[in-house]
């Protein structure tokens, strides 16, 4: 599980970096939170492209692949957190990730249940990790499947 069809082939490397940028929108969304403009989602995706593209020659070792993994979904959270404006605040202090010397109290509404937005987040950035990891230590499984898929439905896609 260390990404060896990254390693064999390393052009496909640049594919991680839609890949991080798509879970981790599909984890925000499916959330309900709000993501950024298309155009910093542009920019993340190729500033993740470039550095997959770099560390792919390394042969890290799974463990180090799904810690960066994480590491880049909780970037990305932080991102999306802070360019979209998220949680009626401005940037990461609507959803409580900023620092706040001073917040009034605000009392409790009697009736309303307890908001679990930060810990759905977490879960979805961390199942956005795991499938990423999966993804990329299984590449030549997960090509051989979409080819073999293609030319059954008739079409020949190469890769």
């Amino acid at each position: 599980m260390n990404g060896d069809g990254f390693r064999r082939r390393p052009g496909a490397a640049w594919l991680c970096g839609p890949l991080m940028v798509a879970l981790g929108v599909a984890a925000h969304s499916a959330v309900g939170q709000p993501v950024p403009a298309l155009s910093l989602l542009v920019a993340l995706t190729a500033l993740l492209s470039l550095a997959a593209s770099v560390t792919a020659r390394t042969g890290m070792p799974g463990w180090m692949l799904l810690l960066l993994a994480g590491l880049v979904q909780q970037v990305l959270h932080l991102a999306f957190s802070v360019f979209s404006g998220s949680g009626g605040g401005t940037g990461a202090t609507g959803h409580g990730h900023g620092i706040l010397i001073w917040q009034p109290q605000q009392p409790p509404a009697a009736s309303a249940a307890p908001d679990h937005t930060l810990e759905l987040l977490l879960y979805a950035h961390t199942a956005a990790a795991l499938l990423a990891v999966l993804l990329i230590a299984k590449w030549d499984a997960v090509t051989r499947l979409a080819v073999t898929a293609g030319r059954t439905a008739g079409n020949n896609v190469p890769i």
